[in-house]
Parts: C-alpha cells; structure tokens; sequence
C-alpha cells in the first residue's frame, strides 16, 4: 500500500508541475538541442542530400548513431541488444499474424522512438552537467599549487585527491614579503560542486586578506565572515592556519579542523595542536584560540583531511589516526615528501580497489636544518 500511495503521489507531483512552457520547451527547445548535439557530426552531411526521404533516414541513423555513441561501452552494447531484440520481436508477431495492422507496428515504433528520444534528452542533460563538473574541477585544480614554495628555513610538500568530479579540500602556500610562510589548509563540508563552491570562496577570502594582515586573527575571522554571508546552513569549512615565521616559531589557528601534529626528530608525535571548535561559516561573531609553538631542525608539523584517517577499505576497517601516527614515525631523517609518499602509499595499500569516500589531503612542514641543507618539497600529484 505505501508503494502505491507513493505512486499516486507521484503522479499528482506531475500533473501539477507540468506547465504549457515545459511542454512547449520540450518540443522547441530542448529536442532541437538535442538532435543538434547527436548530429553534430553529421549534419552538414545530411543537409546537402537533396532527397527528403533519404534525407530523414540519415537523420535518424546519425541520432541513434550520436546517442549510442556516448554511452559507457557496457551500456552501448545493452542499448544494441535491446534494439536488436524490439525488432525481432516486431518480426516475430508479424510472422504469427496473418494479417498484421499497419497501425499496430506504427504504434509500436512511435513507442520505442519517443522512449529513445527521452534517453538522448536524459543523455544530454547529463553530458552538459558532466562538463559543468570538468570545468569547476579545472578550476578547482587551479586553485590548488603545483609547486612547493623554496624555502632556506621549510621544506614543504602536499597531496591532494578528489573523491567526486570536485572536491571540497584545499591548501595553499603563500610566502610573504616578510619572511613568513602562510599556510591555509582546509576542507569543505559536503562533496561535489556545493564543496567546491565554499572551497573556492574561502580561497579567494584567504587570498584577498593576505594583502591586508595576514595574522591568525584576522584571516580567521575575515573567512568566517565572509562564508557566514555566502554559504547556506549547511556550507561550512573546517580549516587551519599557520603563520610560519624563518626562525622556526610559527601561531596556527584551527577551527573545526583535525589537530595539526607536530613530530620530533625521531619520529615521535609530541603534540597535537588544536581541540575541538567549531569550523568557519556556522555564525558570524566567533573567535578561536591562537596557538603559538616552534619547531627545531628536523621536527615536522603534519596536517591531513579527515578523509584520510576515516577511509574504509572494503572491509569496513578505518584508516585512524593511529595508523598515520606510526607511519609518520617511519624514516625521521626522510624530507617532507617522503613523509607524504609513505602515508600516500600505505592509503592506497589500505583502500585496494576500494574507491574512496572523501577527499584526502595531506601537508608536511619540516624545518630544515643549515641553510639550503633541505631540498624544497614537490607535490605528489594526486
């Protein structure tokens, strides 16, 4: 019975959200669109033919010929069959009847092209929201380094990989001209384009505040502001901020983000800097606690996405932060890059062919020793 309410529901959704435009737009607007997209490389062809009924044939040909092209190798060969099957199964009833009715097949053609023109429509829909996606995640891709900053005083390395077409995770590294290294890194609520969204915006907050004072206090506070005004209840950005100065002392701010961990020499976690806050973009008015620290030669500070300590392999085993912990005490004497390929390797160890759930992100920080003793760190390309 709860099926079937929910069917008559439906249909009363329908019919009362039909306008005259939608059908009138179907008809004029988006087929016209469509057959465009699907013919595109044939029509010029087709309209030099001088033969209507020649003309209209290649027509179909090149639609089914454009709509079949676009489908996953898999799905191709089902459509195939199927079209294979509806005409065997058109020959099959017309060898039982002795006299089939012309109008009985007509009506049954009709019916399989107005289901295949519904598909191609439904095709292109998706096509042009799939090219949407590849163009925010271009931009997403923009946003986010490829180059390390060189740095006498910090070798710097990160890793990034999407979940989704876009994801909600970024970082960025910015050298400013006083010496200090200013470090964003931070993650998106949601998946997809609304986490792009509020990644993006929060960026380009970050960018813009660096010019005016680039304090912990003030680039939280302006970001929260500005994400409090633009994004819905829902859209927040859990983040961390550091301010690194040459001389190995540094001040983070983290809101709603996982601790930042600081490891020795040895390989030791010794800190974990950050406790638990709210993230930026929930209400405007908060603060968060400055935290100042240093760190000597060789220490390094290690920032990740949740994505990374919460991935399930097919198990259902989490990663957790206590795996990260004891990678992380791997080769101490390593650069930052080799920190974030050995935790990049055992990540992918782990999920197998397992695709991942969340964005994960991951940053190194280490002090390096003698001026121009440590090499500057390079993304590992996601």
């Amino acid at each position: 019975m709860a099926l079937l309410r929910d069917w008559l529901d439906l249909g009363k959704n329908t019919v009362s959200s039909i306008s005259t435009n939608d059908v009138t737009n179907l008809y004029s607007l988006e087929w016209p669109e469509t057959k465009k997209m699907l013919m595109a490389e044939h029509s010029a062809d087709i309209e030099r033919d001088p033969r209507r009924l020649r003309r209209w044939l290649r027509t179909m040909s090149a639609i089914f010929y454009g709509l079949a092209k676009r489908l996953a190798p898999h799905r191709r060969v089902l459509f195939f069959l199927s079209f294979v099957a509806f005409f065997a199964c058109l020959l099959s009833i017309a060898n039982e009847m002795k006299h089939p009715p012309f109008w009985t097949f007509f009506e049954l053609a009709a019916t399989f092209m107005v289901m295949t023109v519904l598909l191609a429509m439904e095709l292109i829909d998706k096509i042009k929201f799939r090219d949407e996606l590849q163009l925010a995640r271009d931009l997403q891709a923009s946003l986010i380094p490829k180059d390390m900053p060189k740095s006498d005083a910090w070798d710097v390395a990160a890793f990034n990989r999407i979940a989704n077409t876009v994801g909600g995770d970024i970082y960025d590294f910015v050298p400013l001209e006083d010496g200090h290294l200013a470090v964003l890194f931070g993650d998106a609520s949601g998946h997809g384009m609304a986490a792009g969204l509020v990644m993006a915006v929060a960026h380009a907050s970050f960018r813009t505040q660096l010019e005016v004072e680039a304090s912990p206090p003030s680039i939280i506070a302006s970001l929260n502001r500005i994400l409090c005004r633009t994004g819905g209840p829902r859209s927040f950005f859990s983040a961390c901020y550091l301010l690194l100065s040459p001389d190995g002392t540094f001040l983070a701010t983290i809101a709603g983000h996982p601790p930042i961990l600081k490891i020795d020499a040895r390989g030791k976690v010794v800190e974990r800097i950050g406790r638990g806050a709210y993230p930026l973009g929930v209400k405007v008015g908060l603060t968060w606690e400055i935290v100042s620290g240093s760190l000597e030669p060789g220490e390094r500070l290690l920032l990740h996405s949740d994505g990374l300590t919460e991935a399930r392999n097919a198990t259902e085993q989490e990663f957790g932060d206590n795996y990260v912990e004891v990678v992380a005490g791997w080769h101490p004497d390593s650069s930052a890059s080799a920190l974030v390929e050995s935790l990049v390797g055992e990540w992918r160890t782990f999920m197998g062919d397992q695709p991942a759930d969340d964005d994960v992100s991951i940053t190194v920080i280490k002090r390096s020793g003698a001026a121009g003793s440590q090499p500057a760190g390079v993304v590992t390309a996601g």
